[in-house]
């Protein structure tokens, strides 16, 4: 571009927030520019499914937009796009009228259709300063405007802050004496009977954007599907307040009971990886002042808070318990629990180790149903983290795939972050391991990247590291390789579970039973509160088999699968530990309810997928399976 020729046509345009710019042959305008984009819902699924009617359809409808509804809000068809439109108007409340007659006009063009074949727009207003070459316009702001259309359910629009600003001095402007900006005749007045108002959705995430974008929804919600957040937090943990419980009975010898019952708990939860808790030092000063979980929060930052009172006598203790979520204001958990004193007094107290459990599962559960119940813009990054983490294990193929979504969310939000990557890295293992790819090389290859990009982020990231050790074991079957990389994890954080858990499940395809069940509870004793206990304790019944310690690891599968029963790795190792004790009938039945979960599974597509199909700990899994039942096979097992 010609530097001259920029800076001649900003100073003919001074005050005029227009100049021209001429290189290439081209001449450019920039200008303000009021830019409405709209898109087809689920126009893929309705141009597959009907793809004739669609094509049909969209066109009358584009006819009538470029013929009637823009000319008659003074607006311009910049383009069509197959699916969508971009148009451009000279205020910011013609833009917004043309866009609810849009929703109108399809809304009345829907009678006589099915519901699936419905057709609903998505809409996003911006007001801002744009590039024009007379026929097409560019810039950052027109890219804003299509991501707000990505923020609005079917029949919505969504406006930017300068849109919004732009609406509410129109509105403004035109109240009559003694009218409210919102009043009704006002906003019959600007917008045709078109109700303007608008709901401010705060801070929302977009994509390609660095920092958050503040929203607004212009008329009523259509559909349930985005309800506003002010503040995105960048933690990746929800933050926990245990608060001292209080007495129910006046017992002096008693009073720092509540405070035992705290610091127990505290200790366990501390030991979990997925949150962070606050010293019973900050949270002293709320005993038995916990009516307003806001207060708390707004003093201590917590997103959770936990309380309770007690009743002790005769050294015996019964405890009420109660957690809250601040964002709801809503207790999410409650149980009643009976106890001894001295258990209290105990290192591992039954009764505070019981709290902890459930505490953490129920934070678990509450983020998973936000994120199965809310838009991915309106959540907290801890949210999606420890909700993918959960959903990523679960057994249905639906839930998994949506897990992909919420990673690609956190790695957009967070780029320079190893963690949101490397769980995608675990992501790939497990579509693999389950048996929902058919395609392991090019897994490998996809998974591969992602660790890489995170500990090009972090090289020392112990997450990133193990999942790349994962990788070499379960998808590329190079085990020396997949050792080296979890030693590498263990060795940047020693207190890093997950890396111990995945070294010892190499040890144990090896042949190092020792080695492997050393490492295997040593992940276990890192993480007691694991929300994936049920995958530790199948792991470590991998590591006994491999140690020929078949007990210990019938043990371990059955407390795993009272956890989860859904998955078949422990099944099998079930079946392997009671073959080789001897028990051969009942590994029998333990295969018919494993075969259930993945009938075409066979010895030959069994030792496919086994990192250690070549050396002997995996020949002889695969001859217990057999002698269990397992058919030998004879199809392609390139494809499992």
């Amino acid at each position: 571009m010609n530097n001259d020729a920029v800076g001649k046509g900003e100073e003919q345009a001074a005050g005029t927030g227009r100049f021209d710019v001429r290189g290439a042959g081209v001449a450019l305008v920039r200008q303000e520019t009021v830019v409405l984009l709209v898109d087809l819902v689920e126009s893929v699924r309705l141009m597959r499914e009907h793809e004739d009617s669609t094509v049909r359809r969209w066109a009358d409808f584009i006819d009538i937009v470029t013929t009637s509804i823009l000319p008659r809000h003074r607006g311009v068809l910049v383009k069509s796009l197959g699916d969508g439109l971009m148009a451009r108007f000279e205020t910011v409340p013609e833009a917004v009228d043309a866009a609810a007659e849009m929703h109108r006009t399809l809304d009345a063009h829907n009678s006589g259709f099915p519901e699936s074949q419905h057709f609903h727009l998505r809409a996003g207003v911006n007001a801002a300063m744009a590039w024009s070459d007379g026929l097409d316009i560019y810039g950052t702001g027109v890219n804003l405007a299509a991501r707000l259309a990505t923020l609005a359910g079917p029949g919505e629009t969504i406006a930017s802050a300068s849109a919004h600003e732009q609406l509410a001095g129109a509105l403004a402007s035109l109240a009559r004496p003694g009218e409210t900006i919102g009043s009704a005749t006002a906003r019959d007045e600007l917008t045709h009977g078109v109700d303007a108002s608008c709901e401010d959705l705060g801070e929302c995430i977009l994509k390609h954007f660095d920092k958050p974008v503040r929203a607004y929804r212009v008329g009523p919600a259509a559909h349930p599907s985005l309800t506003g957040r002010r503040h995105y937090g960048t933690a990746m943990q929800p933050t926990i307040a245990v608060i001292p419980f209080s007495a129910r009975n006046d017992a002096p010898a008693l009073i720092d009971v509540g405070n035992l019952i705290a610091d127990s708990v505290i200790w366990r939860l501390s030991k979990a990886t997925d949150l962070r808790v606050i010293s019973r030092l900050s949270t002293a000063v709320f005993r038995g002042r916990v009516n307003n979980v806001e207060a708390v929060s707004a003093h201590l930052g917590a997103t959770y808070v936990l309380s309770g009172a007690y009743v002790a006598d005769a050294g015996k203790i019964m405890v009420t318990a109660e957690l809250s979520e601040v964002r709801s204001n809503q207790v999410v958990w409650t149980d009643r629990l009976n106890g001894e004193i001295g258990d209290l007094l105990k290192p591992e107290s039954e009764l505070a180790d019981r709290i902890a459990q459930a505490v953490n599962l129920s934070v678990l559960d509450a983020e998973v149903e936000h994120i199965l119940t809310q838009p991915l813009p309106t959540l907290e990054s801890y949210s999606l983290l420890l909700g993918s983490i959960k959903l990523m294990h679960r057994s249905s193929k639906e839930e998994f795939l949506q897990t992909r979504k919420i990673l690609d969310e956190l790695i957009d939000r967070h780029s320079r972050i190893a963690a949101p990557r490397a769980w995608l890295g675990n992501w790939y293992i497990l579509q693999v391991t389950r048996g929902w790819s058919e395609d392991r090389k090019r897994e490998a290859v996809e998974a591969l990247s992602t660790t890489h990009a995170a500990l090009d982020r972090d090289p020392s990231d112990a997450l990133a590291l193990a999942t790349e050790g994962f990788v070499y074991c379960h998808l590329l079957k190079d085990l020396e390789t997949a050792r080296k990389r979890c030693n590498e994890a263990v060795n940047a954080n020693p207190s890093h579970a997950l890396g111990w858990l995945y070294l010892g499940t190499v040890d144990a395809f090896m042949g190092e039973g020792k080695a492997a069940v050393d490492a295997t509870r040593r992940a276990m004793e890192l993480s007691p509160l694991d929300p994936q206990r049920y995958y530790f304790e199948s792991l470590a019944a991998t590591a006994q088999l491999s140690a020929h310690q078949y007990e210990n690891a019938e043990r371990l599968a059955r407390s795993s699968l009272v956890l989860h029963r859904m998955h078949p790795s422990t099944w099998r190792a079930l079946t392997i530990s009671l073959v080789a004790q001897g028990r051969v009938e009942e590994g029998r039945e333990t295969l018919a309810k494993m075969r259930q979960l993945e009938p075409l599974l066979t010895v030959e597509r069994y030792l496919a997928r086994m990192p250690s199909a070549e050396l002997e700990t995996g020949r002889h899994w695969a001859r217990c399976l057999a002698m269990a039942g397992l058919p030998s096979g004879n199809g392609n097992s390139n494809r499992h």
